[in-house]
């Protein structure tokens, strides 16, 4: 038979410390207590009536004298705009007793503005509301900060359009320019052979012949690692079937599945994909040692998912040295178009790189 379970007894709590008596008075006090909360809270109080006038309020400060403030409406310090909403939300307060938030905008004494978040609840007497408390919260420092942002982003945006365009450019005068010379040169050469018959090459034309095939190879790396013209003609899936062939000369299999639209995806939203593919298959191909790898490409309503799989070495996302900047390159394209990626791996356990882009950001 089976011992019963050890089922040992709780520790004994504490005692609950006696209530000095002079605590309790101040609790039972609302005098007390109310000139405490005006005199430290960070927010503006503020005490209006049914009218949205103000009968009391905790400071006042921005230029403005309390003679200024007691006695006047609330809409006397918001923009125009704002004032018939505020104006609304105290009557309904009024009307249901429910605690009521709203964003407005108030016009300072020296012309500029500044932005509050209000709480308004209900003060009832009975089971009637005779007055509304305000707390105004300053939310101007957030605005700024929403700003900066805002502005950072659009300028990481502009960059990263200029970077491209100027792969792009780079891209078409190698194309246009020194791949079109290697490619002249070795029809000349080559059909210069051919008039005089392989007995008669020379070992040095032969192996000039090889590196200039070798030059014309290299030039068509580069253009497609720069931005191959199939992204901007044929679109993402010809592009991304250019990197899995790149790809299988370090990867033993590299499979490719896509479930894309039969139309073309915004151009922002293909060049993120491209980059995130480039980048997830050249770490799997320099660093990992990967023998397979998976890229997905689909679409769900009005998004894209795109994960790059490998079974490499994988890393530890936390230790990546400062100067590998492509983990961190994925991570603020995808931000632009309000996407977060996931990086999974761990050493030893290989790594998949998935990203959802919102379609209707990039267009």
């Amino acid at each position: 038979m089976d011992a019963p379970p050890n089922h040992a007894p709780p520790p004994p709590s504490a005692a609950a410390a006696p209530v000095d008596p002079e605590v309790t008075a101040i609790l039972r006090d609302p005098g007390v207590l109310w000139e405490a909360v005006q005199r430290t809270t960070g927010e503006y109080l503020a005490v209006v009536d049914r009218q949205g006038i103000i009968r009391a309020c905790n400071r006042v400060d921005d230029g403005f004298t309390e003679d200024q403030v007691i006695g006047h409406s609330l809409v006397r310090f918001t923009v125009p705009e704002s004032s018939a909403a505020l104006l609304d939300t105290v009557r309904r307060v009024f009307a249901d007793g429910a605690i009521r938030t709203l964003e407005t905008t108030v016009r300072r004494l020296d012309g500029s503005d500044s932005y509050f978040s209000l709480r308004i609840a209900p003060l009832r007497r009975g089971d009637r509301t005779v007055a509304a408390l305000v707390c105004c919260e300053n939310i101007r420092p957030l605005k700024d900060t929403e700003q900066a942002l805002r502005r950072e982003r659009s300028v990481l945006h502009r960059l990263l359009d200029i970077q491209e365009r100027e792969r792009q450019l780079v891209s078409y005068e190698i194309h246009d320019g020194l791949a079109q010379y290697l490619t002249g040169a070795l029809l000349h050469l080559q059909a210069y052979a051919h008039g005089l018959g392989a007995a008669a090459l020379p070992r040095e034309f032969e192996e000039g012949m090889r590196l200039l095939q070798t030059s014309a190879v290299e030039a068509r790396r580069l253009i497609s690692g720069l931005r191959p013209p199939s992204l901007d003609e044929l679109g993402i899936v010809d592009a991304i079937e250019s990197l899995v062939t790149e790809a299988r000369a370090d990867i033993a299999e590299v499979g490719f599945t896509h479930r894309l639209p039969p139309h073309r995806l915004p151009p922002q939203v293909e060049t993120i994909i491209f980059r995130i593919v480039q980048e997830a298959l050249t770490n799997a191909r320099r660093y990992a040692e990967a023998r397979h790898a998976d890229v997905l490409l689909e679409s769900t309503d009005d998004r894209v998912l795109v994960r790059v799989t490998d079974d490499g070495a994988g890393f530890d996302p936390g230790a990546v040295p400062e100067d590998r900047f492509g983990l961190e390159g994925i991570r603020q394209r995808c931000r632009l178009l309000g996407g977060e990626p996931r990086i999974s791996s761990e050493p030893g356990a290989g790594t998949t790189i998935e990203a959802t882009l919102p379609v209707t950001a990039a267009e």
